[in-house]
C-alpha cells in the first residue's frame, strides 16, 4: 500500500532499510505494516535464473528473425502465428521453472491487456501464460506442511486443523491454497507461502538491481522500477498485511450487496499462512461462457466489476494492486439468486492521498464533459508535457478535448513516438505518475487489469465510462479519513459511502455526458476512418474511404443506433 508524497508505502520499508517484525496478527492489535525481511541473496542462484531468461530471449528473437525472413502476406501471417504459439510455450515453461518473480511477470503479460487486446499482446501469449494466474506448478504438500508446522510451532498439522486436503485448490506465484477444516468443523481456504521464497526473491532482486544500473534506455535511470517492485513483492510476503487489507476492503464495501471479501480467521493466520473463509461456486470473471453456464449474466457481472473498481479508485482511495482474473471471481448467491464479486489476494494495495484522488476525479470528470481547459491543467500535473495523451490511456473515447492531433494518431499507427515528444519525456512521465503522492502508475496498472477482464466479457465502453462518471463525480468533494493502524479501532471507524453524500442531480448529469460522448463517437467514427485512409492520398485510398463511410452508416443503422457499431470502430482506430 502506498502513501505519502514521497511515494513510500504503508506496509513496507524502503529498500535497504531494516524492516520490523510484526508483533501480533489478531484483530484489535496494531499489526506492523512493514515488509517481510528478505533473506541474504545468493548471487549465483539469481544469475543462473536470469541467464535462463536471457538465453530464451536470444533463442526466441533468433527464431522470429530467421523464420520470417523473406515471408510476406498470408505466408508471413501463418508463420507468425506458429512462432507465437511455440514461443509462448517456451515462456510458460521458463516461468514455471523459475517461479516467483518470473511467474509474476507471466501474470502481468497474461492479464494486462487494457483496451488494446491482441494488438498489444499476441493472443497465444495470453492463452499460454494465463495458466500461472491460479494454476502454477504445484509444490509437494510435505514442503508446505513444514511451513505450517514452523509458523505455529507444532509437530503435526492435526494440532492446528481438523483436516487439510493435500490436493491444492490453486497455485500462484508466491503461495499455494489448500482446503481445510478447523477443529469446530468450519471449512476454510489456507494459503501457504512457498518455502525458500525469501532467499529466491532476494537473489533475483540482487541481479535485477545490477542489470538496472547498467541498462538505461535513452540514458534514463529506471532503477526505481526494480526498487518499487521489490518493495511491492516484500509487502505481499507478509500475510498479516494481506489479512488486514482484506478486512478493511470488506468494510469499505459493506454497503454494496454484490461485493464479497472472505472472512479472515486470525487465530489460524501467521506471516506465511493465511486462513480465510472457503467460498464455493467461484467462476473467473473473464470467462463469459462459464459465467452463463453457472446461471450468471456476464453483463451484470461486468457492471458490478466496473462499479466496484470505479468506487475503489475514485472514492475509497484504497486500490487492489493485483486484480487479475485469478483474484477476481463471481458467485451466484444461493439465497438472493444474484451475482456477487469475490475479491481475493489482498497482499498489495495502493493508498491514494486525498488531494491526488480528488484531482484525479476532477480530471476524469473533465474528460467526460470534454472540458479541454481543465483536462490540460489537471493533465499537466499527472503527465507533464505528455498531458494530451493521458486521457486516452483511460479511454479512447476521451479523445475529445485531449488535443491529440491527426499526426499523433498517424505516429501511433506507425508505432512511432509522436512528433515533438522525446524519449526522456516518456521516462519522466512514468516517474511522475509513480511519484504523485500515491503511485498513480500502480493505480493505472490495476485499472488495466480490470479493463482486460471487461474486454473478455465484451463489456460496452459506454457502460464502463458511466461507472467512471458516477464515482468520479461523487469522489470530487469526498474526504477519505485514513484508517487507524490498530485494526480493531479501524473496524470501528464510521465512514459514509461517497455516493450517499453526493447529489443525484450531479451524478445524473455526469452520466448524461457519457451518453453524449457515445453519440459523438458514433457520428464521428466514420469521419476518423475517412481521414486515416485519405491520409494515404491514393486513388485506392479515396475509394476505400468512401466505401467505409457508406458501410459504416448502414452498419450503424442496422445495429440499432448510436454508441454501438460505429463507436466500436472509432475505439478500435484510436487504440490501434
Amino acid at each position: 500500500s502506498c502513501s505519502g508524497r514521497g511515494g513510500t508505502r504503508s506496509g513496507t520499508t524502503l529498500p535497504g532499510s531494516e524492516p520490523e517484525r510484526a508483533e501480533a496478527s489478531g484483530p484489535g492489535k496494531a499489526v506492523s505494516k512493514r515488509r517481510a525481511k528478505m533473506a541474504s541473496p545468493n548471487f549465483a542462484m539469481g544469475m543462473g535464473r536470469a541467464m535462463l531468461a536471457q538465453q530464451l530471449f536470444h533463442e526466441v528473437k533468433g527464431d522470429y528473425e530467421k523464420s520470417l525472413e523473406g515471408k510476406e502476406g498470408d505466408e508471413r501471417e501463418k508463420t507468425l502465428q506458429e512462432l507465437h504459439l511455440r514461443s509462448a510455450d517456451k515462456c510458460l515453461k521458463l516461468a514455471q521453472r523459475n517461479g516467483g518473480i518470473y511467474n509474476k511477470a507471466a501474470q502481468f503479460v497474461a492479464s494486462l491487456q487494457a483496451g488494446a487486446g491482441d494488438a498489444s499482446i499476441p493472443k497465444p501469449y495470453i492463452d499460454a501464460l494465463k495458466v500461472v494466474c491460479d494454476k502454477a506448478p504445484f509444490r509437494p504438500f510435505a514442503d508446505l506442511a513444514q511451513v505450517v508446522k514452523e509458523d505455529f510451532g507444532v509437530d503435526s498439522l492435526d494440532e492446528v486443523f481438523k483436516s487439510v486436503d493435500e490436493s491444492p485448490l490453486a497455485a500462484a506465484s508466491l503461495a499455494q491454497v489448500h482446503r481445510a477444516v478447523l477443529k469446530d468443523g468450519t471449512e476454510v481456504a489456507v494459503k501457504i507461502q512457498y518455502p525458500g521464497l525469501l532467499e529466491q526473491m532476494a537473489s533475483d532482486f540482487a541481479v535485477f538491481r545490477m542489470f538496472g544500473q547498467q541498462i538505461k534506455p535513452g540514458g534514463f535511470d529506471l532503477t526505481w522500477v526494480v526498487n518499487d517492485f521489490e518493495v511491492s513483492i516484500s509487502a505481499e510476503l507478509d500475510f498479516t498485511i494481506e489479512g488486514r487489507n482484506a478486512e478493511l476492503t470488506g468494510k469499505d464495501f459493506a454497503h454494496q450487496p454484490y461485493a464479497k471479501v472472505p472472512k479472515v480467521f486470525w487465530e489460524h493466520t501467521t506471516k506465511r499462512v493465511l486462513t480465510m473463509e472457503f467460498v464455493t461456486g467461484m467462476v473467473p470473471t473473464n470467462d463469459a461462457r462459464a459465467l452463463a453456464e453457472a446461471g450468471m449474466d456476464p453483463y451484470r457481472v461486468g457492471c458490478m466489476l466496473s462499479d466496484l473498481f470505479a468506487e475503489m479508485v475514485f472514492c475509497t482511495g484504497r486500490v487492489h494492486g493485483d486484480p487479475h482474473a485469478g483474484n477476481v471471481y463471481a458467485i451466484l448467491d444461493k439465497e438472493t439468486k444474484r451475482e456477487k464479486i469475490v475479491l481475493l489476494d489482498h497482499g498489495l494495495y495502493h493508498d491514494v492521498a486525498n488531494d491526488l484522488r480528488k484531482d484525479f476525479c476532477e480530471f476524469v470528470s473533465a474528460c467526460v464533459e470534454r472540458d479541454g481547459g481543465r483536462m490540460k491543467t489537471l493533465g499537466e500535473r499527472f503527465a507533464g508535457p505528455l498531458y494530451r495523451f493521458f486521457p486516452i490511456i483511460l479511454s479512447p473515447w476521451f479523445v475529445f478535448g485531449s488535443k491529440v492531433s491527426l499526426e499523433d494518431i498517424r505516429a501511433a499507427k506507425q508505432k512511432r513516438i509522436p512528433p515533438g515528444v522525446e524519449l526522456k519525456q516518456v521516462g519522466e512521465f512514468l516517474v511522475g505518475l509513480h511519484d504523485t503522492g500515491g503511485n498513480l502508475l500502480g493505480v493505472l496498472h490495476s485499472m488495466g487489469y480490470i479493463r482486460g477482464i471487461l474486454n473478455c466479457l465484451k463489456f460496452p465502453e459506454r457502460r464502463r465510462l458511466k461507472s467512471f462518471a458516477k464515482y468520479a463525480k461523487a469522489g470530487c468533494d469526498y474526504e477519505v479519513e485514513p484508517y487507524d493502524e490498530d485494526l480493531g479501532k479501524a473496524k470501528e471507524q464510521v465512514k459514509k459511502p461517497a455516493l450517499e453524500l453526493s447529489t443525484a442531480a450531479k451524478v445524473g448529469v455526469a452520466m448524461m455526458h457519457v451518453d453524449l460522448l457515445a453519440l459523438l463517437i458514433s457520428v464521428l467514427a466514420p469521419v476518423a476512418i475517412v481521414l486515416l485512409v485519405l491520409g494515404k492520398r491514393t486513388t485506392f485510398g479515396i475509394v476505400g474511404a468512401i466505401l467505409v463511410l457508406i458501410v459504416s452508416f448502414f452498419y450503424q443503422r442496422s445495429a440499432g443506433g448510436p454508441g454501438t457499431a460505429a463507436a466500436g470502430e472509432g475505439e478500435a482506430i484510436i487504440l490501434d
